[in-house]
């Protein structure tokens, strides 16, 4: 690409990039009025910027303002952004009260699996014949239970932060029930873009897990322990406020190294940012330091262009039918049914008081942006319709819409004075 074609493309880029800052910035604090995170805001301003709304107002034109030519740069721009938020979310989290609440975060993260693959079953075989009957059946299958029971675990971590619940105990098991529910999903992803590719093989699969779980112990017990001396160490000898720039380098090429580990490791790059902010949430110097600096920058500039992208691909009218659209329900009330209802459970059942339990399944029961990336995934491996597309993505951001009223609605008396109004 030649100098000036490069800066066409810069330009065209920015313009985008200030017209999605500003209609995330207005939409998300509009859903933040109806006590929406404000994820959902963003989306919803993506959906109308993309195709369903003003593509749909000025069709012929519309491809002017955001040209596929530009899609991968914004696409970029807003995995970077969750790569932020991600090891964010990380540092931020507390494992203090897991130990007490080991049960409770097993049963929760079991029947949070099980309770959406039991529904997906037995749905699954009508919208097969209904909606999808050329694609094989057992990919779709498997596909459409685990988009089900997927977690958001950047939604869920955005969504603590909002409400000033990162660091308690409701938070810390929620956030650990997704992430295992994450990694399972992923796991399952990977077996069912296996079978499509005809290249399954189950060994690979455990030595998969095995390979993460090592990569986690070596952050855990080598890294993280390194990193927090190296950050006293320069802490002592520096004149800089807050965090020194040597260090800071450091920080990154590390959180850039583990992002690359968890890609090679076969899932996405997110998961290794996260797991590196663990490995440092014992110094809460770093965390601050890291929140003062760029905590703005990330939720303000870059985050909001995942959502609103995911928007502007988003064709609310391929449902054409009343067909399609009971469909559509059904697919929704599986989802809630299965997530919303096996975690609850699964919560009571480990001795979780009604509230307590509630609200650890309204946030279990957000999926926007994992499901998100699994139902483009499925788009992909062709498992999925553009209507059976359409269903999943209304799915994940109506369960995403449910969080915040729910989570508003169960939270013990003495969590709500925590929560911003």
């Amino acid at each position: 690409m030649n100098p000036v074609a490069i800066e066409a493309h810069l330009t065209l880029v920015l313009i985008q990039w200030m017209i999605i800052i500003a209609a995330a910035w207005a939409f998300g604090r509009l859903g933040k009025f109806f006590g929406q995170p404000l994820a959902v805001g963003e989306i919803a301003a993506g959906i109308l910027l993309g195709p369903s709304a003003l593509g749909a107002i000025w069709p012929h034109d519309w491809p002017v303002l955001f040209p596929p030519s530009t899609q991968q740069s914004l696409q970029l721009l807003g995995k970077l952004g969750l790569i932020f938020l991600l090891f964010q979310v990380g540092m931020e989290f507390d494992y203090s009260h897991l130990r007490s609440r080991s049960r409770t975060i097993t049963a929760v993260s079991a029947l949070g699996m099980i309770g959406p693959f039991l529904c997906g079953l037995g749905l699954g075989p009508w919208l097969h014949r209904e909606f999808a009957p050329a694609v094989p059946f057992f990919g779709f299958q498997l596909f459409f239970c685990v988009a089900l029971s997927i977690s958001a675990l950047p939604i869920m971590g955005r969504i603590l932060l909002e409400m000033k619940l990162e660091r308690t105990a409701i938070g810390a098991m929620a956030i650990s029930t997704a992430a295992i529910d994450d990694v399972i999903g992923w796991v399952l992803l990977g077996v069912a873009t296996a079978l499509v590719t005809a290249d399954f093989n189950v060994w690979h699969l455990l030595l998969q897990i095995a390979a993460i779980a090592g990569f986690f112990l070596v952050l855990q017990k080598i890294v993280g322990p390194w990193l927090r001396k190296l950050w006293h160490k320069n802490l002592a000898g520096s004149e800089e406020k807050g965090m020194p720039n040597s260090f800071l380098a450091l920080l990154l090429i590390a959180l850039f190294a583990s992002c690359l580990a968890t890609h090679y490791l076969g899932i996405f790059v997110i998961f290794g940012a996260f797991l590196f902010g663990t490995c440092l949430h014992q110094e809460p110097g770093i965390v601050k330091a890291w929140r003062d600096r760029f905590s703005g920058v990330v939720l303000v500039a870059f985050v909001p262009i995942f959502f609103t992208n995911t928007g502007l691909n988003t064709k609310i009218g391929s449902l054409a039918t009343p067909e399609a659209w009971l469909a559509c329900a059904l697919v929704l009330i599986a989802a809630v049914i299965g997530k919303l209802g096996g975690c609850y459970l699964g919560a009571r059942l480990t001795g979780q008081p009604p509230r307590e339990a509630g609200s650890i399944a309204a946030l279990m029961n957000t999926r926007a942006l994992m499901a998100l990336i699994a139902i483009n995934v499925g788009l992909e491996l062709k498992l999925l319709t553009p209507a059976l597309f359409t269903m999943l993505v209304i799915m994940a951001l109506a369960t995403t819409a449910m969080c915040g009223p729910l989570l508003r609605w169960w939270l013990p008396k003495e969590l709500r004075k925590l929560v911003p109004d």
